[in-house]
């Protein structure tokens, strides 16, 4: 392998350790909060509340149903939106010109590109 190559998976490996190593400690942590009966109790009353809350929900969002769908409509086209500005950034960034975006308030934003990794096949 490449030097380069070598230190990726080196530092690939070593993240996964440390993922497994996490795991391994939110179990313990895991377990000490159910081992608790104050927690337990909290926990089912949490449910409760969850419930209560989520039927005050559905009974809003029938009584707002248009606004809910328009703001659905509302997240798809800034979605779609972001997804093309991006397209846009990409190819000028390929071309190696610069960006920068400027809002109302006079923030300057550059692009921040990131590179991660996706399971093949």
């Amino acid at each position: 392998m490449e030097d380069g190559q070598q230190r990726i998976q080196d530092l690939y490996n070593e993240i996964q350790e440390a993922k497994g190593k996490k795991r391994e400690l939110t179990m313990v942590i895991k377990d000490a909060f159910e081992n608790r009966k104050q927690y337990q109790e909290l926990m089912e009353e949490i449910a409760e509340l969850k419930t209560k809350k989520k039927e005050i929900e559905t009974a809003v969002r029938h009584e707002c149903a248009s606004e809910y769908n328009d703001v659905e409509d509302l997240k798809t086209d800034i979605k779609d939106t972001k997804q093309v500005m991006s397209d846009l950034m990409w190819n000028e960034l390929m071309k190696n010109n610069k960006i920068e975006i400027v809002d109302e308030k006079d923030n300057k934003y550059l692009p921040d590109v990131m590179v991660t990794l996706k399971k093949a096949g």
